[in-house]
């Protein structure tokens, strides 16, 4: 390497150090992961909203008889690290909803002789709220904004 090309080569990598120094002496050698996380947090609490949209989950159900596959039972969901107390299923499982437990009617609200699955609808990250969606292998499809206490029955989707 000729004399000028390594002074060059100095000059940069004193710039860069110098920049670097100047960047932690004005931070405090701290780096602000604040704002990103709750960017992030805020990014992934727009697509869990717009995943579990009532009128989505419906139709996705009538079209295929399942659940989308971004659904996850509790079983499973806990399996992978979701505590219910610390409502963490956005941080642990992203884009995750919690939906495909057995629905027992115990209320008897809805027709009996049925077998009734639900999920979680219209969820924002954190504690879940009351609204589910309440439904059969058969294509019934229910929904409950006040966790089982009236529901309102979905007209089907053609």
């Amino acid at each position: 390497m000729n004399r000028k090309r390594r002074s060059a080569l100095w000059f940069f990598i004193g710039a860069m150090l110098t920049f670097l120094i100047l960047t932690l002496i004005q931070t405090g050698g701290r780096v602000n992961t604040e704002e990103t996380s709750s960017q992030t947090y805020s990014a992934r609490a727009v697509e869990i909203d717009e995943l579990t949209d009532q009128h989505r989950v419906a139709s996705y159900i009538v079209t295929h008889g399942v659940l989308p596959p971004y659904y996850l039972t509790k079983e499973q969901a806990r399996s992978q690290g979701w505590d219910p107390s610390k409502e963490n299923l956005c941080e642990v499982l992203p884009g995750r909803a919690i939906g495909g437990d057995r629905f027992f009617n115990r209320e008897r609200l809805l027709p009996t002789g049925i077998n009734y699955y639900e999920a979680d609808i219209d969820y924002h990250c954190g504690r879940r709220n009351a609204s589910r969606l309440v439904y059969s292998k058969r294509g019934d499809v229910y929904i409950t904004k006040d966790h089982y206490k009236s529901f309102e029955k979905l007209k089907p989707i053609k």
